[in-house]
């Protein structure tokens, strides 16, 4: 009987042996995992806050367009613009996020009104008024008076570069706008167009499309183009 209790707990040692064994390779094993995998792996992060869009709201209004002044006092159109004005979340954005979106020509002989676009969705960027008449021609009659007959538009219709919003970043259309004629007429459309001027009987633009700069000039009052050059060294 002493025998079998000998052998019982030769057994039991050695089952007791092959436990601690199992313990420390545990604890090894787990060890070289938290040295190989660092604790921050071990850590999952709450879910992040769902992000609430603002609520961006507009309203639209009618003002005399600023082109007309006393020199085109007898014409026989009025002007008017119409600008977007924008709320976030209810609060008014800053005056200079507002935008005009549209030109309305009002025919004083007919007493009819016209969009000179089609919809609100672009900005006007600048208007810049085109000179005519004999005096600026250098002729002797410097005293005539001389109403706004052209206007050039600088135009931005779409978000080309993908932020949200219609600034010159964005590809730029020049359009002609003739008076009291409804409908522009496109000139130029470019990734970026730096000037624009008129000397005497000719109308410059330079521009840059494709990485290349380049001087259009046109020919004025017809804006036919009269030469298109390559310019160096202007910037991006």
């Amino acid at each position: 009987m002493a025998g079998f209790f000998k052998v019982l707990w030769r057994i039991n040692a050695v089952l007791a042996f092959v436990a601690l064994i199992a313990v420390i390779g545990f604890v090894v094993l787990l060890s070289k995992e938290r040295i190989d995998r660092p604790l921050l792996a071990y850590f999952v992060p709450p879910p992040a806050a769902a992000v609430v869009p603002k609520a961006v709201t507009y309203r639209y209004e009618l003002e005399k367009d600023l082109l007309i002044g006393a020199d085109t006092a007898s014409a026989d159109f009025e002007l008017y613009r119409l600008v977007r004005w924008g709320k976030i979340d209810g609060k008014p954005m800053p005056p200079e996020a507002s935008a005009a979106v549209n030109l309305l020509v009002a025919d004083k002989k007919t007493g009819s009104t016209k969009w000179m676009f089609a919809g609100f969705d672009r900005t006007i960027i600048n208007q810049e008024t085109v000179l005519t008449g004999r005096w600026y021609w250098c002729e002797p009659e410097t005293d005539d008076d001389v109403p706004v007959e052209i206007v050039v538009l600088k135009v931005i219709e779409a978000d080309t570069n993908g932020d949200g919003a219609l600034t010159l970043d964005d590809r730029q259309t020049l359009y002609v706008a003739r008076f009291p004629t409804v409908g522009p007429v496109k000139l130029l459309e470019a990734d970026a167009i730096w000037f624009t001027m008129q000397k005497n009987k000719e109308y410059q633009i330079g521009y840059r499309e494709k990485g290349e700069g380049y001087l259009a000039t046109y020919a004025l009052p017809d804006f036919t183009l009269v030469s298109k050059t390559k310019i160096e060294g202007m910037p991006n």
